[in-house]
C-alpha cells in the first residue's frame, strides 16, 4: 500500500513465520509499506470470549520499504560556449540530456538565465523534480474492528504528488555604448526540445549588467523521468563602472553619489569621468573628474541636489586609455510632504460660486487647481478613484478587492459613455489588483486577509469574490481558474459557514451565508438556498446587513413580498429634506457597516426597487455629503460609494445639451459644450504658478437646460517643516545602534533641534512606539525612509545574522519592506504600548529629509498619529 492499496492477498496463516511474495510495480515509487492484518480464527466468540472483552481478536502491523529512484533521474549537461562575454553580446548554451545509463534521451528543457547575485538573496535553486514528484510520505492507517465487519480507512494523503502541491519538496524554496538595460532575467524558455541524440542549444542576447549569470535547466523525457543542473558564466569589460546611488531621493536632499570604477586593464594613467544629470535632480558642481587610475576598485562621488519631485536620469562615462565604459540609470525623487487639498463638488442648474484663498506661504512648484465639469456623475467619481487607484495601497485583501471593483466600474462607465478616462486605464489597474488578489488566494479558493494569514478569511473573501464577478462582467482579464475556485469556496462556505473559529453563532453564520449568496448572485447564480434561515434572523442584523438582505430578496421572485416589507421598514429610517435623504441609523463597530456603506446600500436598494427618481436623487446627495476632501476616507467606503454611484448613473437619461464655463478673477479657465454622450466631461489643471494670490471666487455657470456636475480641487503644500500630529493615536520614532540599548534620538510631535548625525556603513535599529488608549482594529503603521538609509531585509541569505532587530509584539500580524518605507499592520490592538522594530544601514553621505512616521486606522483614517519631519546627516568615515 501507498496512497491506496496497491496489492492485497488473503491467506490462512500456519506457523510463526509465514512468507508472502508480491510484485514490485511503478505505483510503489518512491516508498510503500507492507501491511498485515491478522484476524483470529477458532471457536465462536460466544464460547471463547467473555462479553465486552475484544482482546486478541486481531493484530495490525506494517513496515515501510524504499525503492531506488536512480532510474527516474536524468543527467543534464549545460555548456556555455563562452565563459566570459561583454554586455549586449550573444551567448549560446549547449544542453545535453542522458539517462541513468549515460545513454542519450530525447526530451525537453525549461531554461532560465538569471543574475546570480539576485538568486543568492534567497538561495534559489532550480527544483529537483524527482524529489518533488516522487516525494516520500509517511504511511499510517486507522483501524476499527467490530469483529463482524473489518474496515481499513486510509488517511487523506498529506501530499498530493506532482509539482505545485502540498508545499513542494523542491531543493530551493537571480564610440562608448551607454549601458541602460539592467534586467535580472536575461533569458527564459519553457520548452526547448532536444534532437534524437538528446542535444539542444539556445542563443540569447545579454543585458547590460556586469555580473555572473546562472544558467538553470530542468528537463523531462515525458515518461516521468526528470533532471536538472546549472552552470555559470560572466559578463565583464576591462574597465567596469557601476552606479553608487541611493535607491531614491526626496526634494531638498543633498548627497554625494556617483560610481565605482574597477580597473582590470593593468594600465596606469589618468582616469577621465564625465557625468550628466537631467530631470528632477542636478549636480551642484562640475560633473567631471580626472584622477590617476587605481589598480583596484575605487568609488568616486559628486554632490547632487534633489530639486523637485519627479524622475531624473543620471549618466556616467569613464575612459582609461583606449578602454571605455558608460551607464545611464534612473533616479526617482519622491515627494515627502503630504499635499493638502480643499475639494468642492456637486451639481447646479444655473451657477455656483466657490471661494478660494490662495495663500502666499505655499510651495510654488507643488499643487494647483483642478476643475472637472460634466453632464454626468463622472466628476463625483474622479476623487475617490484617484485615492484608491493612484495611491500605493497595502498588499491586503480588501484594498485589492476595492481597487478591482473600482476598475471594473470605470470600465463599465467608459463603455456606457464611450469615453476613456484621462487619469486611469481600467485594464491596467485591474491587472495590478488581480495580481495582488492571486497572491492572496488559498488552495481552497478563498482569500487570506493579509499575506501572512494561513487560512482563507470567510468574512472578506465573499467581498473579493464580488469584485471578481464585477470585473468579469466588465470584460476585464480575470483568469477562469480564479473564478472557478472562488465559486467552489463560496459553495462550501454557504454549506458550512462555521469553518472559522470566530463564527460559531447562528447570527454570524447567517451573515456569512448572506455575503456568499450576494457574491454568487454577482456571478449570475441567484438562489434561494438558506434564505429562509437568513430571513428569520433579519431583526438581529445591523442596518447594512438588513439593506443587503433587502437587495438580495428583491432579486428573488419568490421573495418579492418580504423584500417589499423589509424595504419599506428600512425606508422609514431615511431622513428626508428638500435636498438630501440620509439614513438615520445608530453607529456600528463593524468597518463593513460604516455610515458610508449604509448610505451606499440604501441608494443601491432604491435603484433595485425602482423607487421614485426624486427619492433616488436625494439619497444620492445624502451620499455625496458624507465626503471629506472629495472622498469617503477608506478604500472600502470609496468602493461602496462608487458602486452606488454607478448603479444610480445607469438610471439616468441621456444628458441634455448645454454650455458651461469656469472663471477665476474674470479669466475663463474652462469652456465646454456638452452634447449627449459625445464628450460628457472635461478636466482642466491650472498649476500653482498661474493662480492669483489672495481671495477670489471661482464661478461655474451654465446655459440652457440640464444639470452641470462639477468637482474642483485646490491642492497646495505648506512651506517649512511639518510638525507631528496627534489625532487619537500617538507614535514616536526611536533610533538606536543595532544590538545596543543606547538611544541616539527620539522623534515625536516636535522636530529635533539638530539633525541626527550617523556614520555611513553602520547598522541601526529603528523602533516605532505606538500608544493606543483604547482597543483599536485594523491598525496601519508606515515609516518613510530617508534616502540615506536602506532597510535591511534579514530574510535574505546574504544578510549577516549578527545584527538582529528587537522583537515585535505578537499583535503585529504583518511587516514588509519597500525601498522607501516600512509598513506594519495589526488586526487588533488592545489599549497599550506597542513597538515595531526594523534594521537600517546608512549607505549614502549627505543631508536628507526624514518624513514623519504615521499610524492610522485603515477604516477610520481620520484617527491617526504622525511624528514630525526630521533631518538626517550621514558622513563617510574618512570625513
Amino acid at each position: 500500500m501507498r496512497h491506496k492499496v496497491l496489492y492485497q492477498r488473503i491467506t490462512t496463516v500456519k506457523g510463526g513465520a509465514p512468507q508472502v511474495q508480491f510484485p514490485i510495480t511503478a505505483e510503489m515509487l518512491p516508498n510503500a509499506a507492507v501491511e498485515a492484518v491478522l484476524v483470529r480464527r477458532g471457536e465462536p466468540l460466544s464460547k471463547a470470549v467473555e462479553p465486552g472483552n475484544l482482546k486478541d481478536l486481531a493484530r495490525v502491523g506494517f513496515a515501510p520499504f524504499d525503492l531506488d529512484l536512480k532510474e527516474k533521474t536524468l543527467s543534464v549537461a549545460i555548456a556555455p560556449t563562452q565563459p566570459s562575454v561583454t554586455p549586449q553580446a550573444e551567448q549560446t548554451v549547449n544542453l545535453t540530456l542522458k539517462d541513468a545509463k549515460d545513454a542519450p534521451v530525447k526530451g525537453q528543457f525549461a531554461v532560465i538565465v538569471a543574475n546570480e547575485s539576485v538568486l543568492q538573496l534567497t538561495g534559489y535553486r532550480a527544483p529537483n523534480l524527482v524529489e518533488t514528484v516522487y516525494a516520500k510520505q509517511d504511511i499510517s492507517t486507522r483501524f476499527g474492528d467490530n469483529r463482524g465487519d473489518v474496515v481499513l480507512e486510509p488517511l487523506v494523503s498529506p501530499l498530493q504528488k506532482g509539482w505545485g502541491f502540498g508545499g513542494g519538496f523542491a531543493a530551493g524554496a537571480g564610440s562608448t555604448r551607454i549601458r541602460t538595460d539592467f534586467r535580472a532575467l536575461a533569458y527564459y524558455n519553457g520548452s526547448v526540445l532536444t534532437d534524437d541524440r538528446g542535444q539542444a542549444s539556445v542563443t540569447f542576447k545579454l543585458p547590460d549588467d556586469l555580473t555572473t549569470w546562472r544558467v538553470m535547466a530542468v528537463a523531462t523525457d515525458g515518461n516521468l523521468r526528470f533532471g536538472n543542473s546549472d552552470a555559470t558564466f560572466i559578463t565583464t569589460k576591462p574597465l567596469i563602472s557601476n552606479p553608487v546611488l541611493p535607491q531614491f531621493a526626496r526634494p531638498g536632499d543633498r548627497f554625494e553619489a556617483g560610481l565605482s570604477v574597477t580597473n582590470t586593464t593593468g594600465q596606469t594613467g589618468d582616469l577621465d569621468i564625465q557625468g550628466t544629470l537631467n530631470g528632477a535632480a542636478q549636480f551642484e558642481s562640475e560633473a567631471k573628474i580626472q584622477t590617476p587610475a587605481s589598480k583596484t576598485t575605487q568609488a568616486y562621488r559628486l554632490p547632487i541636489l534633489a530639486a523637485q519631485p519627479g524622475n531624473a536620469q543620471i549618466q556616467f562615462a569613464t575612459k582609461l586609455g583606449s578602454e571605455t565604459d558608460a551607464f545611464a540609470v534612473p533616479l526617482e525623487v519622491k515627494p515627502y510632504a503630504a499635499t493638502e487639498q480643499v475639494v468642492e463638488s456637486g451639481t447646479t442648474t444655473t451657477q455656483v460660486k466657490i471661494p478660494l484663498n490662495i495663500g502666499e506661504k505655499v510651495e510654488p512648484k507643488a499643487g494647483g487647481l483642478e476643475i472637472s465639469l460634466a453632464s454626468t456623475l463622472i466628476p463625483e467619481l474622479t476623487a475617490p478613484a484617484k485615492q484608491v487607484l493612484q495611491e500605493e495601497q497595502l498588499p491586503f485583501l480588501e484594498p485589492a478587492a476595492s481597487q478591482l471593483a473600482i476598475a471594473a466600474h470605470l470600465k463599465t462607465l467608459s463603455q456606457q459613455y464611450g469615453q476613456a478616462f484621462k487619469d486611469f486605464n481600467p485594464t491596467e489597474q485591474a491587472n495590478l489588483a488581480l495580481t495582488r488578489l492571486q497572491k492572496l488566494q488559498k488552495p481552497d479558493g478563498g482569500f487570506a486577509a493579509w499575506p501572512n494569514q494561513e487560512t482563507s478569511d470567510p468574512f472578506v473573501s465573499p467581498y473579493a469574490a464580488q469584485s471578481l464577478a464585477q470585473a468579469q462582467a466588465a470584460g476585464l482579464p480575470v483568469k477562469p481558474e480564479m473564478v472557478s475556485t472562488v465559486k467552489g469556496y463560496l459553495n462550501k462556505l454557504l454549506a458550512n459557514p462555521s469553518q472559522s473559529d470566530q463564527c460559531k453563532e447562528d447570527l454570524c453564520k447567517a451573515q456569512i451565508r448572506l455575503d456568499s449568496l450576494l457574491a454568487l448572485a454577482e456571478f449570475g447564480d441567484r438562489r434561494n438556498t438558506f434564505v429562509s434561515d437568513i430571513y428569520a434572523l433579519r431583526t438581529q442584523f445591523d442596518p447594512v446587513t438588513q439593506l443587503k438582505l433587502a437587495r438580495l430578496l428583491s432579486q428573488l421572485p419568490d421573495w418579492n413580498a418580504e423584500a417589499a416589507t423589509l424595504s419599506q421598514q428600512l425606508q422609514a429610517s431615511l431622513y428626508q429634506t428638500g435636498r438630501t435623504a440620509t439614513l438615520n441609523l445608530p453607529q456600528t463597530w463593524r468597518w463593513m457597516s460604516s455610515k458610508t456603506a449604509a448610505q451606499s446600500e440604501a441608494l443601491r436598494l432604491l435603484v433595485e426597487r425602482k423607487s421614485p427618481t426624486d427619492l433616488q436623487d436625494r439619497a444620492l446627495q445624502g451620499l455625496l455629503t458624507l465626503r471629506r476632501k472629495g472622498t469617503w476616507g477608506s478604500t472600502y467606503d470609496n468602493a461602496q460609494a462608487f458602486a452606488a454611484l454607478v448603479a444610480y448613473s445607469k438610471q439616468q437619461p441621456t444628458p441634455p445639451q448645454f454650455d458651461a464655463i469656469a472663471q477665476l478673477s474674470n479669466k475663463t479657465l474652462v469652456s465646454q459644450t456638452f452634447a449627449g454622450y459625445q464628450k460628457p466631461s472635461i478636466t482642466q489643471s491650472v498649476p500653482m504658478t498661474e493662480l492669483p494670490r489672495g481671495k477670489h471666487d471661482l464661478l461655474l455657470k451654465k446655459t440652457d437646460k440640464g444639470t452641470l456636475h462639477y468637482l474642483t480641487a485646490y491642492r497646495y503644500q505648506p512651506q517649512g517643516n511639518q510638525p507631528g500630529r496627534f489625532n487619537g493615536l500617538r507614535i514616536t520614532r526611536i533610533v538606536q545602534p543595532a544590538n545596543q540599548n543606547k538611544v541616539l534620538q527620539r522623534m515625536g510631535l516636535t522636530s529635533p533641534t539638530q539633525p541626527l548625525s550617523l556614520n555611513v556603513g553602520e547598522v541601526f535599529d529603528i523602533g516605532l512606539e505606538v500608544i493606543a488608549d483604547r482597543p483599536v482594529n485594523h491598525v496601519v503603521i508606515t515609516d518613510p525612509l530617508p534616502a540615506g538609509l536602506e532597510a535591511v531585509d534579514t530574510t535574505f541569505q546574504t544578510s549577516t545574522p549578527y545584527f538582529q532587530a528587537k522583537g515585535d509584539p505578537w499583535q503585529i500580524d504583518y511587516q514588509t519592506i519597500y525601498k522607501d518605507k516600512i509598513v506594519a499592520y495589526g488586526d487588533r490592538l488592545e489599549a497599550g504600548v506597542y513597538t515595531v522594530h526594523y534594521l537600517v544601514r546608512s549607505v549614502t553621505p549627505g543631508t536628507f529629509q526624514w518624513p514623519g512616521a504615521e499610524v492610522h486606522l485603515q477604516y477610520a483614517p481620520e484617527e491617526f498619529g504622525r511624528t514630525s519631519l526630521s533631518q538626517l546627516k550621514t558622513t563617510a568615515p574618512s570625513q
